[in-house]
């Protein structure tokens, strides 16, 4: 541990002499803070804590067409908890590590990287596999193939037959935007599971107006259990003038019969989430791990959002955010229904790529038969600095 940190060490000082040649780092650190009731809407569940990271992004340059990229995550953890007193069970967490052989018409990436489909609702995982990008005009093919789970064994007979994954994304230009079509498998040989996803994703702008939508079906067995999904995402935002932007989202999801599960996606790490998107903490998943963003009870959804955003001067920005999801299908007595979500942030940039936020977060559910659940409320600070 201690001869990587030193290694570490010795990149970031002598970055200033190699990075022009054959060294970028890259990274970002943050200290969060969170005060939380009802946790999960249940009552007096409440919890105040801290947690930081730090993340350092190596790119290490080969020759002209072949790099290596590291990246790794430093004492994350809570305060008081996983850090204490100087200690931290996670000092290091090396989360990519691929290289990338780029060549005029095409490029390999190799290794533990990162692998998302459309807006990353379907697939955003880190993956140990291959990646092949096909350059041609107009037109981008992504053949992805990547290794889930040995299974206990090198060996590759039975119960120890891989569980692998399979994927293929077509890039092009459409019109104004750009699309994705895509493909995903999640194939486990040693138990005959499979899931599977087909996606259509368009992003870019329309006039004033940044759109993104996507569409998803979903599919698969593991015996008896059919797996079945299919699902709608569309968000339109755009700048009024100089100080203000608005936007709003919609969320559709078939709900899943008796005899069927509902999925919504392969793999990801919730990197999407309506309540906390298009904030400045996105991406930091309310605490709330019931909930997808496409799914109520197992029942699908029907949600509607709207946001904006004020900006009396450039650093600072005030923003505010509404959420209303509903079960598509019937759910059972006692079970999720419907949920209320409203936030509320404040943001300023301390300096170039130095910002400070805070934001609150009120989610009231109902449930059906017994009325309202407990409201939950999440407050964030945070402290960011990117590099």
């Amino acid at each position: 541990m201690k001869k990587l940190l030193a290694l570490m060490a010795a990149l970031l000082i002598a970055a200033p002499a190699f990075a022009a040649d054959n060294l970028e780092l890259s990274g970002s650190f943050f200290v969060k803070g969170w005060d939380i009731s009802n946790s999960e809407f249940a009552d007096g569940d409440d919890a105040s804590f801290f947690k930081q990271r730090l993340r350092i992004k190596s790119k290490i340059k080969a020759n002209d067409n072949t790099y290596i990229v590291l990246r790794a995550d430093y004492g994350e953890g809570k305060w008081g908890k996983e850090l204490k007193d100087g200690y931290s069970g996670r000092d290091v967490e090396v989360n990519r590590v691929f290289a990338v052989l780029d060549r005029d018409m095409y490029k390999v990436t190799a290794g533990l990287q990162f692998f998302d489909l459309g807006m990353g609702e379907v697939v955003d995982a880190g993956y140990t596999g291959v990646k092949l990008d096909l350059k041609f005009d107009g037109v981008t093919p992504t053949l992805f193939v990547a290794k889930l789970d040995e299974n206990g064994s090198m060996n590759d007979d039975g119960a120890n037959d891989d569980a692998n994954f399979y994927a293929v994304n077509v890039n092009f230009g459409l019109a104004e935007l750009d699309a994705n079509l895509f493909y995903a498998l999640s194939d486990d040989n040693a138990t005959d599971a499979k899931q599977w996803g087909l996606g259509f994703n368009v992003s870019g702008k329309l006039a004033i107006v940044d759109l993104v939508a996507e569409i998803a079906t979903f599919g698969g067995d593991n015996g008896p259990v059919d797996y079945v999904g299919t699902q709608a995402y569309v968000k339109a935002s755009a700048d009024v003038n100089d100080m203000v932007s608005v936007g709003g989202e919609l969320l559709y999801a078939l709900g899943a019969d008796d005899n069927e599960v509902q999925i919504t996606g392969l793999s990801n790490v919730d990197s999407f989430n309506p309540i906390d998107s298009n904030s400045p903490i996105d991406g930091d998943v309310v605490p709330y791990d019931g909930y997808s963003p496409f799914s109520i009870s197992n029942a699908g959804v029907m949600g509607l959002t709207l946001f904006g955003e004020v900006r009396p001067m450039e650093a600072l920005g005030l923003g505010a955010k509404m959420g209303y999801y509903t079960a598509e299908d019937d759910v059972a007595a006692g079970a999720l229904e419907t949920m209320t979500a409203f936030n509320a942030w404040v943001s300023y940039a301390v300096g170039p790529n130095t910002d400070v936020s805070l934001t609150y977060v009120l989610i009231c559910p109902d449930y059906e038969g017994s009325g309202d659940g407990e409201n939950m409320g999440v407050l964030q600070a945070k402290f960011a600095v990117n590099f």
